[in-house]
């Protein structure tokens, strides 16, 4: 019996772990899982809590808080000095010289017009001399406008505007180029349709090539201006980063202090001296890009614009003296032109004497105040002899490059000050380029530097820190 008794509660111990299972509830609560969820972590976030309260977790903390700091600070002031190197680069190798083939534009284009109607009023046919400058002129102006459209591309522009003018101009030089050869082949004929070509392809040049031209070299002269004020600013939000991680590095080192009442950390002095480089040189740079980018920019810009002014006067003043002539009109709007003329080619005169420059050659500038005088001499006697009718002596002193004793030169007197007015305008323009490489020289290897002194200062302050960690270890 006892033998079969066994035998029968033997399955039941076998069972017993099906009691305890079913014992568990089926369903456990929302809460229960959530509490199980969390438990875990909670119990790790209050370790950690704990630990922070400690002498070593308060050292962890703030040296994660001073490496954030300096690594914020040395990349914000790295990534905007290189961003402001890149533009500067865009500028000189874009901007600028896009600026410059429109003012090539505009001056060519009027230097063309003023050829072709000087060559027209002069007895017999045009010399090959004459026709080549005049085809100089006219390709200079096309291969200009196509260095516009390349630099609106390089530089990332997408001002339609610009587009549009030059294309306009594009469409017009043909159809200028096809009335003056109409003129001047009508012109060896010996009709007198001749001087209503010309008169076509002069406002064609006049009153839309001259104004879409000069409307172009505002809007990419506005453009460098901008760009040269934009970047010449101080990058303040930058240099204030630096600064307050170099005022959180202060105050890391006065807490250290305090709490191990030793001297201070050599690790946090190496790291200070570096900070204090890095902002020194940061600060240097900016200065030297706002002096050079804004103030003296600013001042070589000034001569640069009214000498280009200055010569665009005095091409269309020329002009106007010619039709003076061709059409046998009162010469009394052309005189009021050229006073107005020689008052804006002495003003510019002034402030190129006036510069500073080193480039500026005070002997050209003597030389452009001498013809601009011959020529005022010149415009007196041109005016005298049409008002009397003596149109033979009007031409020659209008077009004769060596007259006769006695007889003033116009076109000697005009080609001397547009000369010299050319060559000032390229030393203005040398200066321009200069102040720019000089800004764009004070940004380089600044981004490289900051960076590098940031990222030792980080190295620093974490070797300065593991002795005093490893007191606790």
């Amino acid at each position: 019996m006892r033998q079969e008794a066994g035998v029968i509660d033997s399955p039941a111990l076998d069972d017993a772990w099906v009691d305890e299972i079913e014992a568990l509830p089926e369903n456990r609560s929302a809460r229960v899982r959530m509490a199980e969820t969390f438990t875990g972590p909670l119990r790790w976030v209050r370790r950690v809590f704990d630990f922070l309260t400690t002498t070593p977790g308060q050292i962890v903390t703030v040296m994660l808080i001073l490496t954030l700091a300096l690594v914020a600070a040395g990349v914000s002031m790295s990534q905007s000095m290189a961003a402001r190197q890149q533009s500067m680069d865009v500028l000189v190798n874009s901007t600028e010289p896009m600026s410059n083939s429109a003012h090539t534009l505009i001056t060519s284009l009027s230097q063309a017009d003023t050829i072709a109607t000087t060559t027209f009023v002069q007895p017999g046919i045009s010399s090959e001399y004459d026709m080549n400058l005049f085809m100089e002129s006219v390709d200079a102006a096309v291969v200009a406008a196509n260095q516009v459209l390349e630099g609106t591309v390089e530089s990332g522009g997408t001002d339609e505007e610009i587009r549009s003018s030059v294309l306009q101009i594009q469409r017009d030089i043909p159809v200028y180029a096809g009335l003056m050869e109409r003129a001047k082949t009508n012109q060896r004929m010996g009709n007198p349709v001749s001087v209503a070509y010309m008169s076509s392809g002069s406002n064609i040049m006049r009153e839309r090539m001259l104004g879409n031209a000069s409307r172009l070299f505002d809007l990419t002269r506005g453009q460098v201006a901008d760009e040269m004020e934009r970047l010449s600013r101080p990058q303040w939000v930058p240099l204030s980063g630096l600064v307050a991680a170099l005022f959180f590095l202060v105050l890391a080192q006065i807490w250290l202090w305090r709490v191990f009442r030793r001297r201070l950390n050599r690790g946090f002095l190496a790291a200070t001296v570096m900070m204090v480089t890095a902002i020194l040189w940061a600060s240097a740079a900016n200065y030297a890009v706002w002096q050079s980018g804004q103030v003296a920019f600013d001042r070589a810009a000034e001569p640069w614009e009214e000498l280009t002014t200055a010569r665009i006067d005095a091409q269309e003043t020329r002009t106007d003296e010619i039709f003076a002539l061709l059409r046998r009109q009162s010469v009394t709007d052309a005189d009021t032109t050229f006073e107005n003329t020689y008052q804006s080619v002495s003003r510019a005169l002034d402030t190129a004497s006036a510069s500073t420059s080193e480039s500026t050659d005070p002997a050209v500038v003597d030389a452009a105040r001498a013809a601009l005088e011959q020529w005022n001499v010149a415009h007196s006697d041109l005016v005298r002899t049409l008002g009397d009718g003596q149109f033979d002596r009007a031409v020659e002193v209008l077009t004769a490059p060596n007259p006769d004793d006695g007889v003033p030169s116009s076109t000697r007197a005009y080609t001397q000050l547009d000369n010299a007015l050319s060559t000032l305008i390229g030393q203005s323009r040398q200066d321009m380029r200069e102040f720019i490489d000089a800004s764009l020289d004070a940004t380089k290897a600044v981004s490289t530097a900051v960076l590098l002194l940031t990222t030792l200062s980080v190295l620093a302050i974490w070797l300065g820190i593991r002795r005093r960690l490893g007191e606790y270890l």
